[in-house]
């Protein structure tokens, strides 16, 4: 049979044509559908990130706000941002400056050898130092008060304590103090 010229025309225009365009038509709604979705998802999903964070936020902030926390954390670090061993230094001079030398004085100043058992299990930069005084008990634990109210970033690790005894009379005996101090420094970034 011979397809005349009228009955082409009208299955190509009339059936082919209409079914290709209904076809790239639904193609394209179910592509746009789904990038729409995709991208709803992702608008979605930093939404919630942002909720979340600003929940954090607001948690932190109440956490901060209580006690006078935030103060604290900015003294921390302003004492973090000074040089250690000039901080250190200054602050025994004043601290020592209050007791006669008969009562507590300090004897040496060191890096301390060895490792940190505290500190070599995190990857927080530190430093370590060994402090050695002589004197009484009682200005001792003044001055270690007093050190580590100036300077919250210290952490005693390790204290030795030996009788020293008077070698006559009319002398009276002290302790020997020596303490390791390490001291957490601020990253560089």
């Amino acid at each position: 049979m011979k397809s005349s010229a009228h009955t082409s025309a009208i299955a190509i225009f009339g059936v082919a044509l209409p079914f290709f365009v209904v076809l790239i038509l639904l193609g394209g709604t179910l592509y746009g559908r789904n990038k729409l979705q995709s991208e709803h998802n992702s608008k979605q999903a930093i939404y919630n990130k942002h909720r979340e964070a600003k929940a954090a936020v607001m948690e932190l902030d109440a956490f901060l706000t209580r006690e006078n926390r935030r103060e604290k954390v900015a003294y921390w670090n302003e004492k973090l941002e000074l040089d250690f061993i000039q901080s250190l230094s200054e602050n025994l001079e004043r601290i020592l400056s209050d007791f006669d030398t008969s009562a507590l004085r300090q004897t040496a100043l060191t890096q301390a050898k060895g490792l940190s058992q505290i500190a070599s299990k995190v990857d927080n930069p530190h430093s370590r130092i060994q402090l050695s005084f002589e004197g009484g008990f009682k200005p001792m634990q003044i001055l270690l008060a007093e050190l580590e109210k100036e300077m919250p970033h210290l952490f005693l690790e390790s204290v030795s304590i030996k009788p020293t005894l008077a070698s006559n009379e009319s002398e009276q005996g002290f302790l020997s103090f020596t303490l390791t101090y390490m001291c957490w420094e601020k990253p560089k970034s």
